[in-house]
Parts: structure tokens; sequence; C-alpha cells
């Protein structure tokens, strides 16, 4: 299947959401996309090249990735003892939509937060050669889902570790009105000492449409393939859920799988529709510690947490 990528009209349409009133920005958008779509060139990339892999000195490869298609469930779980892992008194994560490294100063405020990190997820994350010599520096291991290529840069969500996890897998689903994909990435990690695994869904959810069908079908999606996993999860990213009916969809995902929402009072995560999109959702672990960062260097404010793993 071939996707429909980015062009240049269809960029400067999306950086209207950064200044548009929102309410403003979903009736405007409507109009413009039909208007791209008939007007515009368009770049097309094969679905098996979107999911990266590459670990510090190994060589980067590209496949579909596809979860529907991946063996990231297949044994391997709570069967044998991991000798190395992810330390089970201290798991620090980092989540970020870093805004496509558009804004002046996140290499400063990416190396700040996810210093001391054992996983970092990122939305909106373009694979342009700073990041990846930042990642390089830092030794870690990373996999990165596209969701589109603009000027030869690919954009999407991006799953970074200080070790290789058991595997990883992507899903991808397109914007309705803008067509733009939004994709997701689910990483299995070894836990030492332990013969649990920990699962981290890495989402950045649909956000242009005029309903929640096409949010439900990416969350049920999502849930179908997260509830093969019976050990600790960690569903963690930009969510999109700025509305009432959005926030149930997330809500009822969230009862079906028995996750808790972190809770972090009013403090600080980026709001859109005066709703926070920016979430943590956990089973199988304890909360130590969370931060929310303020920031200028992107839309969203970057979170912080630390878990322990939990007792049965």
């Amino acid at each position: 299947m071939l996707i429909l990528q980015s062009t240049r009209l269809s960029v400067h349409i999306m950086k209207f959401w950064d200044w548009l009133p929102p309410a403003d920005f979903l009736r405007i958008i409507t109009l413009c996309s039909f208007v791209w779509m008939s007007i515009s060139g368009c770049a097309f990339t094969l679905d098996q090249d979107q999911f990266v892999t590459a670990g510090f000195g190994e060589k980067l490869t590209r496949s579909s990735g596809n979860c529907q298609e991946s063996a990231l469930f297949e044994g391997g779980q709570e069967e044998v003892l991991s000798p190395v892992g992810l330390d089970p008194a201290r798991i620090a994560l980092l989540d970020w939509n870093i805004y496509k490294e558009r804004r002046v100063g996140w290499e400063r405020d990416f190396l700040r937060f996810s210093s001391e990190k054992d996983i970092i997820v990122l939305q909106e994350a373009s694979l342009t050669e700073d990041l990846l010599q930042l990642f390089k520096a830092k030794q870690l291991y990373w996999n990165f889902n596209s969701a589109f290529r603009y000027k030869g840069v690919e954009t999407g969500v991006l799953t970074a570790a200080r070790l290789k996890p058991y595997g990883s897998c992507g899903m991808r689903y397109n914007e309705p009105v803008i067509i733009f994909p939004k994709t997701i990435i689910v990483s299995r990690f070894p836990i030492s000492g332990s013969r649990e695994q920990l699962l981290v869904a890495n989402v950045h959810g649909i956000n242009i449409t005029l309903g929640i069908e096409a949010y439900q079908k990416q969350f049920d999606a999502l849930r179908a393939v997260l509830q093969k996993h019976k050990g600790p999860l960690i569903l963690v990213g930009d969510f999109n859920n700025w509305n009432d009916k959005r926030t149930g969809v997330v809500d009822l995902l969230a009862e079906k799988l028995s996750l808790r929402v972190l809770a972090f009072g009013d403090g600080g995560r980026t709001r859109f529709f005066d709703k926070p999109v920016d979430h943590v959702l956990f089973r199988g672990l304890e909360p130590v510690a969370h931060t929310v960062h303020s920031v200028t260097s992107s839309d969203h404010n970057p979170i912080s947490v630390t878990f322990r793993l939990g007792s049965k």
C-alpha cells in the first residue's frame, strides 16, 4: 500500500495550528485539504520502508515493522529470568512531543531532560542528523516509525533506550482530513532479575477529525495489540484527546487494559481546547516521581517519570 506524503502546501497548512484558534483551524483545514489534494504534487513512500531500527554501533535497518505482522508477542514473555535489563527499582522515562526540532534550544533541553533516563519517547521527531548525533553521543538504541517525509526529512514517533529492546513494532493511521498519518511504536524491554518484561507504547493520537470514528479506530487497534501482553505496561505520548468524546475513548482503553492514569494535578502539561493532551498510563508499576518541565523549545512541555516495578 502506498502512503500519501507531505508537500510544501500541506506543511504550511499544518503550521496554522500554531497561531489560529483551534475551532477556526478545524473549519479552515477541511477546505484547504481539498484544495491541497487537487493542486499539489505528491510523493509516495512504500509501507515497508517506514519502520527504522538502529542501535549504538549497529547498522540502520528499515522494515514494515507492522505490529499486526510482528512476532513481538510470540514467546519469551515471563519465561526466562533476565540477568540484564531495566533496574526494577528505578525505571526513568522521558516523554516529549519535540515539535520537529523547529524551535531554538531543543538540543539543550533534550540533553538536560534525557539525562539518566532509561527510556525516551518522542512524538513529532524529525530524523535529522542533529538528532541522530545526540543518540550516538548518548549511545542509545532507537526505533522510529515514519509518518511522512518532507524535503528529505522523515517525521514520526521515536523510542530510544539505553539498552536494546527485545523487539519493537509500529502502527500507522491516516488523519482523515489532512491525510498525514499518525504513528505508534510498541517496544518490549527486559527487566533485570525478573521474568516479567515491560511493554512501552509511544502514541501520537490522530488529531484533525470532524468526528471520533478515526480516533476510535486507532485506539481500538492499539488495544488489540496491547492486550496480548500480560505484564507491566506504560502507555505514553501525545493523545490529542482535546474533547470529552476523545477522552472517553482513552478512558475505555484504560479500563479494558487495567491501566492507571498518572495524576499531574494542574501543573504544566500542554492544553488544547483547555484539556491536557500528554498522558502517562501504566500498570504493574509504582510511580516514584514525576515532573512537567516548562520549556519554550517546543509547543509541548516534556514529562519526566520514574517508576519501580510493582509487587504482584
